[in-house]
């Protein structure tokens, strides 16, 4: 997929994305108008006055989990802005994270973000790099068994930057999952998008982690 075609869908997406943030904008609105007119009336003049009320805080919730939601979206179609932008590691793996929560969950996986101690801005393609990132989680949850934890840190050292992620749970065959000659998918795409961005790929069996070695890019 070319780069316009991929600013395309970032573009239709963030504009959808708002309309939806709008919509459910009037529906919180509605439902807090709703609970208003229902608490002032009297149980006589409303039947089922009690139950309506237990209701419409569950609308209200779900229209806040509904706008987070499309507001990581939205964040995410954003990335197809620039080829390359300043993105700041700790916010950029966090969003990630967020993003891919539910097929963690689907593997009863948990997904784990351990923030570094200090901000790390680099310059980078930021498509590229959640590619990156999101398939090297996918390949641990595709080919581990349910249960277990993914572990994601950022670091820094000097103008090196690096996001190990590692694995901790029962695996049948270390040697075949860190092995960076596998034919996975998965693992393919991670490494095509790294080689993309001039990084580096580090396998570790004995850890359970593969590091990600990153270059700044040049605007």
């Amino acid at each position: 997929m070319s780069e316009k075609e991929i600013a395309f869908i970032g573009k239709i997406t963030a504009g959808v994305t708002h309309e939806i943030n709008n919509a459910l904008a009037s529906i919180k609105e509605i439902s807090g108008l709703m609970e208003d007119l229902i608490s002032m009336s009297s149980t006589d003049s409303f039947p089922h006055q009690e139950k309506f009320l237990k209701v419409l805080p569950r609308i209200r919730d779900q229209v806040q989990r509904s706008v987070k939601l499309t507001t990581q979206l939205n964040k995410f179609s954003h990335l197809a802005d620039e080829r390359t932008a300043q993105v700041e590691l700790n916010n950029f793996i966090e969003h990630l994270v967020f993003l891919t929560q539910r097929f963690a969950r689907i593997k009863n996986v948990e997904l784990q973000y351990q923030e570094a101690n200090q901000a790390i801005n680099i310059n980078t393609n930021a498509i590229l790099l959640q590619m990156a990132l999101y398939n090297c989680i996918a390949y641990f949850l595709n080919h581990t068994a349910d249960g277990g934890k993914v572990i994601i840190h950022p670091s820094m050292n000097g103008d090196k930057y690096s996001i190990h992620i590692s694995y901790e749970g029962e695996i049948a065959d270390k040697g075949k999952l860190f092995d960076d000659s596998s034919s996975a998918e998965e693992l393919l795409i991670l490494q095509d998008s790294i080689s993309s961005l001039e990084g580096s790929i580090k396998f570790d069996g004995s850890e359970q982690s593969v590091t990600l070695n990153i270059n700044t890019q040049q605007e």
